[in-house]
Formats: structure tokens, C-alpha cells, sequence
């Protein structure tokens, strides 16, 4: 069964139990759960008395693109907690008991975190940072002027740099002209 708001699915089960996904807060799977529900006891009057017991979040799944690549196979042979088998999955899979939550890596830069909580989410993707920075991969050019064309936008970031709006403008000013003086160096001979 679905909903369209909140954007959600309910796999109903013979036991009874309904599995509630694609909520993106923890109010839209309440009001989505307590939606289900009516919709059940409105069906007929045998699932008049359907209740709401035991409702709880098992599973929060979270993204982040870092702004750089990553090399995937020195990193998972750096860690124990981390295994890379590339024949069944493209990425690391990176297990932390402390927060508990499963990290899977990816060399584009990708990282996907599936915990019980927004805060070990949150704590996984802080204790991660500081260890696949170590293994960052350089951007080629081509892919970014690639991206450029295809409107997908990059930026990169200094991780130790706080700067206000201002300097971030001239960075990029710079940059730009840059990129300018090095394609008027390709086309002369």
C-alpha cells in the first residue's frame, strides 16, 4: 500500500505487523503509520478496532557526496571494519559498533549510512570524515569540465578553512579565470 503524502509504503504482513518506509522525518512516519491505520479500519468492519501499538523506528538511512573521491581499496585495507568485495558490491562496507551503524563507500565520493538513530547517523558520518580524507582521490580535470557541461555542480572545499561569502566569491573569480588563461594556452600552438 502506498501514500503520496507523506511519500510512503506499508508492506502489510499476516501477522499483523505493517512495515512503514520512505518517510523522510520522524512526524511523517507517525502521520503516514497513523494514515495506514485508518485507511485499514475504513476497509471493513472487521478491522474496525486496529491499533497503533508498539511503534517505533528501527532504520534511518542517511547520504552524504563528500567533495572528493576516495580510494576505495588502500582504505579498506587500512581497516579491519572495513571488507571490499568488488565481484558482490561496488563499495567498502564499513561496520562501527560505537555508534552503531553500517557505512557503505563508494569511490565517487558517496557515502550511504544506515543506522537506528539521526544521531548515529550523524556520529558516523563525524567519526568517518577524518579517515577517508586520508585516502582522497585527485579530481581529474576532464571529469570536471564533463560535470560542468552535464549541470552537475562540484564544489571543493577546504575542510580546515572557515571563510565568509565574500573570499569565497574571489576564490571562485579566480578559479574561473584560471580555467580561461589555461584553455587560451591549449589553442595556441
Amino acid at each position: 500500500m502506498k501514500l503520496r503524502h507523506p511519500y510512503t509504503t506499508a508492506s502489510i504482513w499476516s501477522s499483523g505487523k505493517i512495515t512503514c518506509t520512505g518517510a523522510n522525518t520522524e512526524d511523517e512516519a507517525r502521520i503516514a503509520a497513523r494514515r495506514f491505520s485508518r485507511i485499514l479500519q475504513k476497509l471493513d468492519e472487521k478491522y474496525s478496532k486496529i491499533r497503533i501499538k508498539n511503534w517505533r523506528i528501527v532504520n534511518v538511512l542517511g547520504t552524504c557526496n563528500l567533495p572528493f573521491g576516495i580510494k576505495i581499496v588502500p582504505f579498506s585495507q587500512a581497516f579491519k571494519e572495513a571488507s571490499y568485495e568488488p565481484e558482490l558490491h561496488p563499495g567498502v562496507t564499513y561496520k562501527l559498533k560505537q555508534p552503531r551503524a553500517t557505512l557503505k563507500i563508494f569511490s565517487t565520493g558517496s557515502i550511504t549510512v544506515t543506522a537506528p538513530s539521526v544521531a548515529n547517523v550523524q556520529a558516523a558520518v563525524e567519526h568517518i570524515y577524518p579517515k577517508v580524507c586520508e585516502f582522497q582521490k585527485p579530481k581529474d580535470p576532464e571529469e570536471l569540465r564533463i560535470d560542468s557541461l552535464r549541470g552537475t555542480k562540484r564544489k571543493h572545499y577546504n575542510t580546515n578553512v572557515v571563510s565568509d561569502t565574500g573570499k569565497k566569491k574571489e576564490r571562485k573569480k579566480t578559479s574561473v579565470a584560471m580555467s580561461d588563461s589555461d584553455s587560451e594556452d591549449v589553442d595556441d600552438p
